[in-house]
């Protein structure tokens, strides 16, 4: 008896899992199944069988689909934010005319377009799930809204990371360029992350009832969100001096459109957010 409830349970689980993918997870999903990389629903449904066989104990199969799930939902949500990120230094670029975004036009451009970019991607991947009425969601809409808000302003602002590049051999030796690049990056996301990981705490603790706010938890995640998106940045800014190096750009005062703009720092805002997701991943490992 205690075995068919546990199956039961099990299935059950599983199928709450598969029913929450919107058209991204499925999206996603699908790239999986077709490179055979990664946990995919059919590696899950094996492992399934293989409980059922008693080739894998329950805590292992349930484990497994949640790591599915866990990574799932990582990925829709940093789809949702490169999309965010990339929409949100649009709005403010065009806004200052291709010159550079501090944190007020960041906040008061960024911010508002990041804010509706996210919560409509989100709102749209919970439509074309198999959930009834999840797209109506109210705390994941001010959720989505609150974080696409935070993205959107901390894409947005310089991070002054071609700084040292334009400078290198120019006003200062290849040496301080390379510091005053890395600098710039690593300056640039721990700020950033810091806000990121405070708001986004503090935002599941206001809205998710399972969940109380501590002090404590607090600086843990402003702490850790801080340190991995510096780290990014750093890695991020050494990897654009190394780039521009061995293009002959050191030094190079390249006068970029609106466009060109938008172009390079939407692919320095991906490449960074990319990377956090990894970070994060490895350090939840």
């Amino acid at each position: 008896m205690a075995e068919s409830l546990s199956i039961q349970s099990l299935n059950d689980r599983w199928s709450e899992i598969k029913a929450s993918q919107g058209f991204i997870g499925k999206a996603w999903n699908g790239i999986k199944e077709f490179t055979h990389l990664g946990k995919s629903e059919s590696k899950c449904e094996g492992v399934l069988d293989d409980y059922r066989q008693g080739k894998v104990s329950l805590s292992q199969a349930i484990e497994y689909i949640e790591d599915f799930n866990n990574k799932q939902e990582a990925m829709t949500d940093l789809i949702a934010n490169v999309a965010t990120g990339v929409g949100s230094i649009a709005v403010a670029t065009v806004a200052v005319a291709g010159g550079s975004i501090g944190p007020a036009i960041a906040i008061a451009k960024g911010a508002p377009t990041g804010a509706v970019l996210k919560t409509s991607i989100k709102a749209l991947d919970r439509a074309t799930n198999d959930i009834d009425d999840d797209v109506l969601n109210g705390k994941e809409l001010i959720k989505d809204a609150v974080s696409g808000a935070t993205t959107g302003a901390t894409s947005a602002v310089s991070s002054k990371i071609f700084e040292g590049v334009r400078e290198a051999t120019k006003t200062m030796s290849v040496a301080q360029g390379l510091k005053t690049t890395v600098l710039n990056g690593t300056k640039c996301g721990l700020i950033c992350g810091a806000a990121s990981g405070a708001i986004n705490y503090s935002t599941n603790a206001v809205l998710d009832d399972d969940k109380k706010f501590n002090f404590g938890d607090l600086t843990r995640s402003t702490l850790t969100s801080s340190a991995i998106s510096g780290t990014v940045g750093a890695a991020v800014g050494s990897g654009v001096f190394g780039v521009e190096s061995a293009l002959g750009n050191l030094g190079q005062s390249s006068a970029l459109s609106t466009s060109g703009i938008i172009v390079r720092d939407s692919a320095l805002s991906s490449a960074r957010k990319v990377l956090g997701n990894a970070e994060k991943q490895l350090v939840n490992a």
